[in-house]
């Protein structure tokens, strides 16, 4: 299925208001992005094991 709409949305939103409050528009877009898209990536497969050792 991969990764959730909602949040691709909400990583973009955060990294987005990240580069606006920063001094840098541009690497405060690009390190708020990668570390979202970490955390999500992160949690999407730690869910998936959850859910899997459910199903077990």
């Amino acid at each position: 299925m991969g990764i959730l709409p909602a949040g691709v949305l909400l990583t973009v939103m955060a990294a987005f208001l990240a580069g606006i409050a920063s001094d840098n528009f541009v690497a405060g877009f690009a390190i708020t992005a990668v570390v979202c898209s970490v955390a999500l990536a992160a949690a999407h497969f730690l869910a998936r094991a959850v859910i899997s050792r459910r199903n077990r």
